[in-house]
């Protein structure tokens, strides 16, 4: 197992962080991605149905 070398910030240690960048890029693909493919495909069908949705309660008084 590889040591990680202290980074010094004025008086404090700290570690660098060793492999924070491939914890980023599986955050991404795995939870980002498919959230925005799932808002792409359900955007405009919510969309539709919150514009028919006013069209009823604009139009109700009026049948």
């Amino acid at each position: 197992m590889r040591r990680m070398r202290p980074v010094h910030l004025g008086n404090r240690h700290r570690r660098a962080r060793a492999g924070a960048a491939t914890l980023d890029y599986a955050l991404l693909s795995g939870v980002v991605l498919p959230m925005t493919a799932f808002c792409l495909w359900a955007g405009p069908r919510l969309m539709r149905q919150v514009y028919e949705l006013l069209l009823v309660c604009i139009s109700w008084p009026f049948m």
